[in-house]
């Protein structure tokens, strides 16, 4: 099992930077998109949509509205902040919501339409995000790639930390498996990665830098709600992976749950600091 996780998160590496580094950015849209698609499909399933008609109806819907979001931000780019403001808020609420107890079960997928916005909310950004990232980015695909790999590395460690440390359930009601001393292995190696990417990659003096990191520390800690979020519609489905396309990790949102709260955290983070002055 361990094997063939390993396999395919290499093969999907290798893909995503390859992809990166040789197609344009309309390209990208589309191939980004694509995947968009494939998790749009798997949240319908997870939220009830049983019928293939009404899950296809989900899935254009969301990529109608995606696309009327992205014309929108071509069109005026000074909405990407608060578009990304609001992206970032709505991971807060959800935050807020595990931390009640009952958590999302309670108010934010009550009710089927609350559970289709929650998908558009999840995905949406998660399509658009790096797509920003790729074309704001003067070192181009730099930090597309650094935050995508700031999200694997953090779940390959807390994966590693959790197994070999762990002890104190995270969120026991909501994934019985995730522990503090893995969140916290994964914290770690991200801040090390954030270090490493910031004297090599971008060359940061030691007062930037420290912002850097601490923005790469609040990103994976996003990353981890994202994974929670993710586990306790699986859990409300009564499924154990979203699908059955990637071998060894499931579906495509058991592969992005934790990009789709990383990206617009990072997003903005990327834009409050590099953005127009």
């Amino acid at each position: 099992m361990l094997r063939q996780r390993v396999l395919t998160a290499l093969v999907l590496a290798a893909s995503l930077v390859a992809a990166l580094f040789y197609l344009s950015t309309p390209w990208l849209a589309a191939l980004f998109g694509g995947a968009i698609a494939v998790g749009a499909w798997e949240w319908a399933a997870l939220i009830g949509l049983a019928r293939r008609g009404a899950r296809l109806a989900y899935v254009a819907g969301l990529i109608l509205v995606g696309g009327a979001v992205a014309a929108a931000a071509l069109k005026a780019p000074q909405l990407i902040a608060p578009l990304l403001g609001v992206a970032v808020l709505w991971w807060l609420w959800a935050l807020v919501e595990l931390a009640r107890g009952g958590g999302v079960h309670k108010t934010m997928f009550t009710t089927l339409p609350w559970k289709a916005v929650a998908g558009f909310m999840v995905l949406i950004p998660a399509w658009l995000t790096p797509l920003y990232l790729y074309t704001a980015d003067p070192r181009r695909p730099a930090a597309v790639l650094f935050v995508m790999f700031l999200v694997w590395t953090a779940d390959t460690a807390a994966y590693f930390a959790g197994h070999a440390f762990g002890k104190t359930k995270l969120a026991p009601d909501v994934s019985p498996g995730k522990t503090v001393e893995g969140l916290l292995g994964g914290l770690a190696a991200a801040v090390l990665f954030a270090y490493l990417c910031g004297v090599i990659v971008w060359n940061l003096d030691p007062a930037p830098l420290a912002l850097w990191i601490a923005l790469a520390a609040v990103v994976t800690l996003f990353a981890a709600l994202g994974d929670l979020v993710e586990s306790k519609l699986k859990r409300l489905a009564g499924v154990k992976d979203s699908g059955r396309l990637l071998p060894g990790h499931g579906g495509i949102l058991d592969r992005i749950d934790a990009f789709t709260a990383a990206a617009p955290v990072f997003a903005l983070g990327w834009l409050l600091w590099f953005g127009p002055r």
